[in-house]
């Protein structure tokens, strides 16, 4: 339709957005999907199967563009109807590109936040492709070169955010009580609490990598740690203990007292008092068991100290335990 002057009339305002956010939506969802995929399998990421993952990645992520591509189609149609199934693959790789991209600095969790910032740049192109004026373009670049210049700030918040929500999550009382004894032998499979300390379960990295079973299955229990405010009197009270398959309750008897503020039964179970914290760590037995010796366990303990930002990670876990974590995540 052509007015008098002989120009078109000028679209709503209404349309417009709706066609941004249709776009924008058909955009992000294959983005958002690749980073969450992709984040996840980092995560949950063994030894192993790294190529049967990159398989799953591509085939989830083309599950979901081929859809956004029609839905694009579809949201680009009345302003641009005869060449939109060309103009439709640019908003979604510029999506991707810089999602991905974002990704680099700041590492997706599946919670709100991460949403809506992993979102912006399919929706700042978006904007620019439906509207196709210089402001347009300057806003789409200005969201963009925001978006990453507040990458490192949004990252060390939610740094703080997956602590406290892996604290409120495990019922685990203070961040002091984070220390859990890391060897190149086991890795920490179980973190819980009961409001008065924090209870590690490591696990045998071999016997995991070997698939002979699940947690809660087979011989996975390596050793469990404690740790508790205070320095607790470490002869009078049971301590806990692993056995390969449960865990345990046992004096630590005989109670030997060594140099440094440590205790142990002579064997693979130890006590030790240090920086206001109590800590205890014992070592199921058998020859499977990567730390049976006691000369292990002994270095292992002696060794613990306040879990770092790389090393707490892993122990926070993929999805948000919390509301907290729901929505800075």
């Amino acid at each position: 339709m052509v007015t008098a002057q002989g120009r078109a009339p000028v679209r709503p305002p209404a349309n417009r957005r709706r066609q941004i956010v249709t776009l924008g939506a058909a955009c992000a969802l294959p983005s958002l999907i690749s980073v969450a995929i992709g984040s996840a399998l980092q995560h949950f990421d063994s030894e192993d199967g790294g190529r049967v993952h990159v398989i799953l990645h591509l085939v989830v992520t083309l599950a979901v563009v081929i859809p956004a591509y029609f839905v694009s189609v579809h949201a680009l149609r009345p302003s641009t109807p005869r060449r939109c199934w060309l103009l439709a693959p640019a908003p979604m790789a510029l999506g991707l590109a810089a999602t991905h991209g974002l990704a680099l600095l700041l590492p997706f969790r599946p919670g709100l936040l991460s949403v809506l910032v992993f979102s912006l740049p399919s929706f700042a192109v978006a904007g620019a492709v439906v509207l196709r004026s210089r402001t347009a373009l300057l806003a789409a670049v200005g969201t963009l070169l925001g978006v990453f210049v507040l990458a490192s700030p949004l990252r060390a918040m939610q740094r703080e955010a997956g602590v406290q929500d892996l604290l409120r999550g495990a019922d685990i009382p203070s961040r002091s009580l984070l220390r859990p004894v890391l060897s190149a032998d086991v890795l920490v499979t179980g973190v819980s609490g009961d409001g008065r300390r924090a209870v590690f379960v490591l696990s045998d990295r071999a016997d995991i990598y070997a698939g002979s079973g699940g947690l809660g299955s087979g011989f996975d229990k390596a050793a469990v740690e404690t740790v508790s405010l205070g320095y607790n009197d470490p002869c009078g009270r049971p301590m806990l203990s692993a056995d390969g398959e449960n865990l345990t309750t046992s004096p630590l008897t005989p109670c030997l007292p060594e140099p440094g503020g440590l205790w142990s039964d002579g064997a693979n179970r130890y006590v030790l008092r240090r920086d206001g914290l109590t800590i205890t760590l014992a070592a199921a037995g058998g020859e499977l068991n990567t730390l049976s010796g006691s000369g292990e366990v002994r270095q292992a303990i002696l060794a613990t100290h306040p879990a770092t930002e790389p090393e707490l990670r892993p122990l926070e876990g993929w999805f948000p335990s919390s509301w907290l974590g729901c929505l800075l995540l």
